[in-house]
C-alpha cells in the first residue's frame, strides 16, 4: 500500500469513526478533527505533485497538436488520482466543518448551562 493509499484509507477510517461517534464526545470530536486536518495537510502536498503531472501532461498534448479538451481528457485517464483527490479532500473538508460546528454546539451548551 503506497503512502498516499494509506492516508487516504486514514481519512475514510475517521470519517466512519465520526459517523460511528456520540455527537456530544467533544474530546472525541477534537481527535476525529485533528487527525482529518493533518492528513489533509500530507493530500494537498500530493495533490499538488499530482496536478503538476496532470498540467505537463496536458502543456505535452497541446505542444503536440492535440486540443486542450482532448489533452485535458487524455491526462484525466493517465492521472485518475487528480480527480480522486479533489472529491475526497473536498469530501473531508466538509465533514471537518461540519465536526467543527458540532463541537462549537457542544461549547456553546456548555457555556449556556453553567
Amino acid at each position: 500500500m503506497t503512502d498516499l493509499e494509506k492516508a487516504l484509507s486514514h481519512i475514510s477510517d475517521n470519517i466512519k469513526k465520526y459517523r460511528e461517534s456520540d455527537p456530544n464526545d467533544g474530546n472525541g470530536l477534537v481527535e476525529i478533527l485533528q487527525q482529518i486536518s493533518s492528513t489533509l495537510f500530507y493530500l494537498e502536498k500530493e495533490r499538488a505533485k499530482y496536478h503538476e503531472d496532470f498540467q505537463r501532461r496536458i502543456n505535452e498534448g497541446v505542444l503536440s497538436g492535440e486540443s486542450v479538451a482532448r489533452s485535458e481528457n487524455k491526462a484525466h485517464l493517465e492521472v485518475p488520482e487528480m480527480y480522486l483527490l479533489r472529491r475526497v479532500m473536498d469530501s473531508a473538508y466538509k465533514v471537518g466543518d461540519a465536526i467543527r460546528t458540532q463541537i462549537s454546539w457542544i461549547k456553546s451548551g456548555l457555556i449556556n448551562s453553567v
